[in-house]
């Protein structure tokens, strides 16, 4: 099915048939909603197969912050899973009670807290994190690995034209 809306002619790239006599936009090829509608898809199918291990997307993240970057600070979790500070911290006090992750008295500052990933919680994400890989697989799937590279570059560009990225890693 194919949504449409009528759009100002700045939006001409996105508009079925381009010409101005037809300033109608297909909604598929808008950018927010095209990028929206492709990471659902892909968080669908990765939510499905992380329930058979207990863990949902949300934890995924956390757990995947932690396995990539090692010991991190609660604002960095909430920040790199894109969610807010309170959400984060009852995300982790689960993960916690779970015996997956950690709190640690942080090195320079004893009042600071990091958190870390304990052994079950390594072996819990090692467990799935093939799944987020055969999924990013199967999405990128008939592109070539210059295409992959080009993709990744516009949309780290994309987010740079929109302002600083949400996290710096160091990556």
């Amino acid at each position: 099915m194919t949504r449409s809306l009528a759009m100002t002619p700045p939006m001409r790239p996105y508009m079925d048939g381009g010409s101005d006599a037809d300033d109608t936009v297909v909604l598929e090829r808008i950018l927010p909603y095209l990028l929206n509608r492709t990471a659902f898809q892909l968080n669908q199918l990765l939510k499905s197969d992380l329930k058979p291990h207990g863990i949902s997307i949300s934890n995924w993240r956390v757990l995947a912050v932690l396995a990539v970057n090692g010991s991190v600070t609660m604002s960095d979790i909430a920040s790199y899973a894109m969610i807010e500070q309170p959400t984060a911290s009852r995300m982790v006090d689960r993960l916690v009670a779970d015996g997956l992750v950690e709190r640690r008295k942080g090195d320079a500052d004893r009042r600071v807290r990091s958190l870390a990933l304990t052994d079950r919680g390594r072996e819990s994400y090692a467990a799935v994190r093939n799944l987020a890989f055969a999924h990013t697989a199967r999405a990128l799937g008939g592109l070539s690995e210059a295409e992959c590279a080009l993709l990744t570059d516009l949309l780290l560009r994309i987010e740079a034209n929109l302002g600083a990225p949400l996290t710096d890693f160091g990556g």
